[in-house]
Formats: structure tokens, sequence, C-alpha cells
């Protein structure tokens, strides 16, 4: 079994985020830290700079049961695809980043994630809970299968209670849609603080690292 110590090196570790707003926020408050963007579900990523041993998944995520609100922190144990096979992340990077969540006094899950095919909204969310998930994105268990350690620390921004369009897949294009602008002006706000929560569970978890690695 590896030291404990030798799997929590801040120096393995690669942060992937699929938003501008998502991986900002982290260069932000750990700049020590590489960040690479990857845009939704990877689809901007380069693998070439997946040159690291560890990646986390870092941003935000879609809420499939009733009990997590939005600002919950996950960090799941578990992610799968669509096919539904699971993939168990990083022990020692999620230990780490559940304590830094909670040490901060965030809400926080290690519930299963989903990385869907697609954004998850209205009768989908009830659907992919009953399998067993708690919430969803599109890009943590893609990265599962690129790399050997993968952690993920997302937040819950909507909900089945604060439920968004499919739309927002498209950013750009959703908020030319008038009918979309009160939700806009609400992911305006909730978005980059919750981005920032999560940069927050990614810097204490890495300065706890260093702090307890052997001089």
């Amino acid at each position: 079994m590896p030291d404990d110590h030798l799997s929590l090196d801040p120096g393995d570790v690669l942060v992937v985020a699929a938003l501008g707003v998502e991986a900002r926020a982290v260069e932000k408050l750990a700049p020590r830290v590489r960040v690479v963007r990857a845009g939704i579900a990877l689809a901007a990523l380069d693998r070439s700079l997946l040159t690291s041993s560890v990646v986390l998944s870092v941003g935000l995520a879609g809420g499939l049961t009733d009990d997590l609100v939005s600002g919950t922190v996950v960090v799941p144990a578990t992610v799968a695809r669509e096919d539904g096979v699971l993939v168990a992340c990083d022990p020692a990077w999620s230990a780490a980043l559940e304590r830094a969540s909670r040490r901060l006094g965030f809400p926080t899950s290690t519930a299963p994630l989903l990385s869907a095919d697609a954004l998850v909204t209205h009768a989908g969310r009830a659907r992919w809970a009953a399998r067993g998930f708690a919430v969803a994105d599109m890009e943590t268990a893609l990265l599962a299968g690129m790399v050997a350690r993968v952690a993920a620390v997302r937040v819950v921004l909507d909900t089945p209670h604060r439920e968004i369009s499919p739309a927002w897949e498209r950013p750009g294009r959703a908020a030319m849609n008038p009918l979309l602008w009160r939700q806009g002006a609400w992911l305006m706000r909730a978005a980059p603080r919750f981005c920032r929560r999560a940069a927050m569970v990614v810097a204490a978890a890495l300065e706890d690292a260093r702090a307890t690695r052997p001089a």
C-alpha cells in the first residue's frame, strides 16, 4: 500500500475544469497548481496536457436527489458514465478533499456521481437518482478513463427544486433567449460563488497536503 504522504504530493496534481469560471476560481485561490480548461464534456481538452499522475475534476454539478441543496460540496467516492460501470475515485485525494470541505464548514457528500452525455434536468434527475446517483456532471468519469488517479470536487448548482433549462449546455445561445433571462440572472450570481467554493476546497486540501509531507 502506498505511503499516504507520497500519495498526496501536491506536485503530482493537475486540475481540469470545463468552464472558464471554474478554472479562474482555482487559478486565483490555488495559483501553484496547474489548471487545464477542457470545455463541457471535455470537448476542448488537449489530452497531451494530461501529464500529471493525479487529476482533480473541479467545478459545478447538477443535483439529482431532493436532499442535496445548491451549494453542497460533493467529493464522490465513485463515478460512472451512462453505461453504469462504476469507477472508484482516488481514495487518498478524495479523503483529503472531503476533510478540507468539512473543515471549511461546507455541507459535504461523498455520494456517487454520474458523468452524463448531456445536461440532466427534469425527469432525467429522478431516473438517475433511482439508479443510485446523487449528482451529475459531464466530465469526471471521462477523465477516469484517461489517467490513473482521478478525484473530484463538484458543487451542486441546479437541483430538482431549482431547475434550469437544458439549453444552458450552450450558455452563449441560452443567454440570448429572453425566456431564460431569469434563470440566467440566478446562474450569474450562483455559479461564480459555487465555483469559488470548489476552489476553496482544492486550495485547502493542497495546503494540508503540503503541510503534512515529510521534510
